[in-house]
């Protein structure tokens, strides 16, 4: 279009004005045209083809384009020779041949006109193909970061997976001796969560699925402890479908029981979750021994978080952590009404 259009327009122009009939422009106007579409093509998927790599030196580069503009250029010699100036030469055989120099002035300018043509066609054959490689690479790079991040992802659910088993064990293994029948329950709640944890775990689920395995965690540990040790708030009635990553919970919880002081009744473990306004809220307190936890800070499960939390909501994510004597806090804060990246 951007080579045949302007032969056709012109060729309606002038036989709108008489000096031709409709459709007769000459053809080798437009054997102008395929020269440059030529040239634009002999550029994108050749020369640039081979020559669009670190090891080709720009020199090679530049040679080609010079041999392509001077058999363009040859090429549009040959037609103006044979259909423009032998026409011309035979017409003076029977009449004179006026202004002369007018004649090779307009040859002149017609050979840079088409120099110039066949220039700019190369460099938008350049430009385009350039751009196309370059979209390519980007998309090269995209794909090579989510391929990274998944991997990365996954890595840190495989270490989620031990780490979760360990607390766990070590709960049902002081259940043993004290219950057997309720370490039998525990065993049994255990392999319901695994299963979920391994098999039933996309890149996404529903905040309800995920407290629900919340829930089962904390049935789990209380069998171990005093009842009215764990106090559980759990409001998720307006956001009960909303896509949320999966065991983002489980690390603040595993860490609230394994340092909770859970030996004195007096003291008491909080966990409240909380969904409203598409912000879900995940906040467990606990007190523990000063004098046998030092860094409060450390520990995979929380480091782990932090790094899931990055990859996967970003910014739309926080976790903080206080310490203020013996008391402990924990606060997961999620907007998952801005966050796309589980879409």
């Amino acid at each position: 279009m951007l080579f045949l259009l302007p032969e056709f327009i012109m060729g309606y122009a002038m036989a709108a004005s008489g000096k031709q009939p409709l459709g007769g422009t000459q053809w080798h106007m437009y054997a102008k045209s395929l020269i440059f579409i030529a040239a634009f093509y002999i550029e994108y998927y050749g020369v640039i083809g081979h020559t669009l790599t670190p090891k080709v030196r720009l020199w090679r580069f530049l040679c080609y384009n010079l041999i392509l503009l001077i058999v363009a250029l040859g090429i549009s010699y040959l037609i103006w020779y044979y259909f423009d100036y032998l026409p011309r030469i035979a017409e003076c055989a029977t009449r004179p041949f006026r202004n002369p120099e007018k004649f090779r002035l307009r040859f002149v300018s017609g050979m840079v006109r088409d120099g110039v043509m066949v220039i700019l066609t190369i460099g938008l054959a350049v430009a385009m193909r350039l751009s196309d490689h370059w979209s390519a690479l980007e998309r090269q790079r995209r794909d090579i970061a989510a391929e990274q991040k998944a991997s990365e992802l996954r890595n840190l659910k495989s270490q989620l997976n031990p780490h979760f088993l360990f607390n766990t064990l070590n709960s049902i293994y002081a259940l043993i001796e004290i219950s057997p029948a309720e370490a039998q329950t525990a065993v049994h709640e255990l392999s319901q969560m695994l299963r979920y944890m391994l098999y039933e775990t996309p890149a996404r689920v529903t905040l309800r699925q995920e407290t629900d395995f919340t829930r089962n965690y904390i049935s789990l540990m209380e069998l171990r402890l005093t009842p009215g040790v764990v106090i559980t708030h759990i409001d998720i009635d307006e956001m009960t479908e909303a896509p949320i990553a999966p065991l983002l919970f489980i690390s603040l919880i595993e860490n609230a029981f394994k340092h909770g002081n859970t030996g004195d009744p007096t003291d008491h473990i909080t966990i409240d979750i909380v969904a409203h306004d598409g912000i879900i809220t995940c906040e467990t307190h606990n007190r523990f021994d000063a004098k046998t936890v030092v860094d409060r800070q450390g520990g995979i499960g929380i480091a782990n978080l932090r790094r899931r939390l990055l990859l996967i909501y970003g910014t739309n994510a926080s976790l903080t952590t206080t310490v203020d004597g013996d008391s402990y806090t924990a606060r997961l804060e999620i907007n998952v009404k801005t966050n796309n990246s589980l879409s």
